[in-house]
């Protein structure tokens, strides 16, 4: 039987099929391959490659140099040192912060070194915020170490576990060369908070910048910042830095400001204060400061440390007396009053009044200080011998009456309701002026009574020595009004004048030259007059001077507060200087031989080492 040929040609096609499919399999697959690899090799190089990179390069702040603060000859009073923070590379365990063996030896090492409480320092490991720039894997433990434990440190450096490695970096840390000296005035810095951070004048500053705080550190703030750079590091898994760092942007130094602020003049008036609490300025006529001493102070560079202590101090040695304090000014008033006296009754300064040692009306009597009164006396008389019946008269009844109005409106002429725009932040607002138009703002009813006070520099006549100060300028100048002024220029890193501050009129008071002479004959009498309360301010060779003392009762807050102004030479003023002792007792007595001392340093008769 013959077979049957059966064609294979089906079988054929379905393999070459699955052959075909086999290999378009294999070329897709290649393909996809391929396509992954150009990806990743060529078209995303620059993506992979800056991932890679971002796994192990740091780009890290550098925190610019702060600009100094000098003194009007060139000495520094304030500059940035660098300090060190120490750092430590957090462990985690179940997406906690971790104290594992490797941090618990860093931990005591660092204990050990610092000086610190491993306590303390454990609790900021666990607490303190993480290091943005580190990827989040560091935490800050110590801030602000000397240059000597930053040594020991680095030479120590492996004994700490990779784990758990310590970092020691260096910032800028504002340092005081003379630690009190000026601390109202100089102020401080401290890390920006949120509130400023969000506020126009910092919004370009980073989240870890230093900022001025108080004083001159935070009025000129804008000119001692400087601009912040950044470098490039590689490191390791353990956050371990392998290469020299590469510099991406260069940090620019903040300029400096220098003051009108005399060393010598500053480290004067602070060491003649003494333990008292008071206020010492001296400054030009056109008021630029030489110095403004208020006692008592703070040390600056011991500042947070002892701030507990400072807090706590009853004399509060925050508190800046020059600038924010309110004190009644007592007699050194007058010397005001001669002005209302002499422009707004026409009086002459040779009108006599009666002193009998007393001034009665309304059913109530005002003393003198001198109980047997000065008898007959004028206007040079009564600023001279300072007789409170002469000023009673004259000012409390027949100026004040109706309402010391007339009174108030010198108050104003002198800027005794504004403040005298001095560039320190910490002004503060003054107080108005007793008189029946500012009674809604008196914690007291204006009356004749209240009148009478005011006529001796008492019953709510509240000024600050600064503002007394500025008004005494006016009379050395015949009339302007000049802002007090601490800063004298801006240089900038490399000592280029970048600005100058010349001084600045803020107005004029509007009196004849006869009442200017008038005045500053009478506060002449004060001091040369043998009989002046200023008397006790010893005569100097071709150098005259001028003032008015001033003792103002404190009511039940103790002894009267003792005041002196001044000024000379009188026929040419250099200076002009203001005293006030908080509580000292009688100004001729108390404040004019400080003024006295002081003096001495300005005309070199006494050098600074040997001032007692």
């Amino acid at each position: 039987m013959k077979r049957k040929h059966i064609p294979l040609f089906n079988k054929t096609n379905k393999v070459e099929r699955r052959i075909k499919f086999f290999m378009l399999l294999v070329v897709g697959f290649f393909a996809v391959l391929v396509f992954r690899l150009w990806t990743i090799q060529i078209y995303r190089q620059e993506d992979y490659l800056q991932s890679s990179l971002d796994n192990i390069q740091r780009l890290v702040p550098v925190q610019s140099i702060r600009g100094e603060i000098r003194d009007s000859n060139g000495k520094i009073l304030a500059k940035d040192v660098n300090y060190c923070d120490v750092w430590i590379k957090l462990n985690y365990q179940n997406g906690r912060r971790a104290v594992t063996p490797a941090v618990q030896k860093s931990l005591e090492m660092l204990s050990e070194i610092l000086g610190k409480s491993y306590k303390r320092l454990e609790y900021d490991y666990l607490h303190k915020k993480r290091d943005p720039f580190y990827k989040r894997l560091q935490v800050c433990v110590a801030n602000r170490i000397p240059p000597d434990q930053y040594v020991i440190l680095e030479e120590r450096k492996m004994e700490f576990p990779e784990e758990a490695m310590i970092f020691a970096r260096k910032v800028p840390t504002r340092y005081y060369h003379y630690n009190s000296l000026a601390a109202h005035i100089l102020g401080l810095t401290g890390p920006i908070d949120a509130k400023e951070k969000d506020s126009e004048d910092y919004v370009e500053y980073a989240p870890y910048s230093l900022i001025g705080k108080s004083g001159i550190e935070k009025q000129y703030e804008s000119y001692l910042h400087g601009s912040d750079g950044v470098n490039r590091i590689i490191v390791d898994k353990n956050e371990i830095q392998r290469s020299p760092s590469i510099e991406v942007k260069t940090a620019v130094p903040g300029n400096n400001v220098v003051l009108n602020l005399d060393y010598k003049y500053q480290s004067a008036a602070e060491k003649i204060l003494g333990a008292s609490a008071g206020v010492m300025i001296a400054s030009t006529t056109d008021n630029r400061i030489l110095a403004m001493a208020s006692n008592p102070r703070f040390d600056l560079n011991e500042y947070r440390k002892k701030y507990g202590v400072y807090l706590t101090d009853p004399l509060n040695p925050f508190y800046h007396r020059a600038v924010a304090g309110n004190y009644e000014p007592g007699s050194v008033f007058k010397i005001f009053e001669a002005f209302a006296l002499l422009e707004e009754l026409k009086i002459s300064p040779e009108h006599q009044v009666y002193c009998p040692g007393h001034f009665s009306k309304w059913g109530t009597r005002w003393n003198c200080h001198k109980k047997a009164g000065h008898g007959y006396l004028n206007l040079y008389e009564a600023v001279c011998l300072s007789c409170n019946v002469y000023f009673y008269e004259m000012v409390g009844d027949k100026l004040n009456i109706p309402g010391g109005r007339r009174l108030r409106k010198w108050a104003i002429e002198f800027g005794f309701e504004d403040k005298t725009g001095v560039d320190l932040p910490d002004e503060r607002t003054p107080s108005v002026f007793p008189s029946k138009d500012t009674e809604r703002f008196l914690d007291f009813a204006y009356t004749p009574g209240v009148g009478v006070n005011n006529a001796i520099g008492q019953g709510g006549v509240l000024f600050s020595p600064l503002q007394v100060h500025t008004a005494v300028c006016a009379i050395t100048n015949n009339g302007v009004l000049y802002q007090p002024q601490i800063a004298q220029k801006i240089l900038s890193h490399g000592g280029e004048v970048k600005e100058i501050f010349e001084p600045i009129k803020m107005g004029a008071v509007e009196a004849s030259p006869k009442t200017f002479e008038a005045v500053q004959k009478a506060m002449w009498e004060v001091v040369n007059n043998p009989r002046g309360t200023g008397r006790r301010l010893k005569d100097y060779p071709n150098f005259t001077v001028a003032g008015k003392t001033g003792t103002a009762q404190a009511g039940n807050r103790g002894e009267p507060h003792a005041w002196f102004v001044c000024y000379g030479p009188f026929d040419n003023p250099e200076i002009v200087i203001t005293v006030m002792i908080e509580n000292g007792g009688h100004g001729g007595e108390v404040a004019v031989p400080l003024a006295q001392k002081f003096l001495d340093v300005f005309l070199d008769n006494v050098s600074f080492e040997d001032l007692v």
